[in-house]
């Protein structure tokens, strides 16, 4: 069984704006695109189903997401989950992500006929969608400097629905 990562990708002027503040901070410029997770199934997706469902599912999201045009405003950085650097969104984006997250819940269940749903860290009554930034599992000097960008409060375009496998 497959798990999988749903996110809607930061849109590509954006993730040019952020990588510019990361080489400001001292990080490295990223290769991969800056993203939001919605949601992750955990281990639940048969092989075979995997690519059909990740098709269909990002299919729906992206027809959901065109006409809201998401933004992601920053409230602050933070290190989540022990290993991801990230923003944490503003009490008025927080909002509408998170009403993106529960329509998302609520179609991963329907989409898969009720075989699969997020995972409870991604569930809609307690999840933050966050803004994946880098990946670490220790915090050194540069992250005070991420402290600063994140207290301009930027905003950044939610513009194209993904998902991402894992084993």
């Amino acid at each position: 069984m497959r798990s999988m990562a749903i996110k809607v990708n930061v849109s590509q002027l954006d993730c040019e704006k952020i990588d510019n503040f990361l080489e400001n901070a001292g990080y490295k410029r990223q290769l991969k695109k800056y993203h939001c997770t919605f949601g992750f199934i955990e281990k639940m997706i048969p092989e075979e189903e995997t690519v059909t469902f990740g098709q269909k599912i990002t299919q729906l999201l992206q027809d959901y997401i065109d006409p809201l045009q998401p933004f992601y405003e920053v409230e602050k950085v933070a290190h989540v989950f022990e290993h991801v650097i990230a923003f944490l969104p503003t009490a008025k984006s927080l909002t509408q992500l998170k009403e993106i997250n529960s329509w998302l819940s609520e179609k991963v269940k329907e989409v898969s006929e009720g075989r699969w749903e997020l995972n409870e860290e991604t569930q809609p009554q307690a999840y933050i969608p966050h803004l994946t930034l880098w990946r670490t599992r220790r915090l050194d000097d540069r992250f005070k400097k991420l402290e600063e960008v994140a207290a301009t409060h930027p905003a950044y375009h939610l513009s194209q629905a993904a998902y991402v496998l894992f084993n």
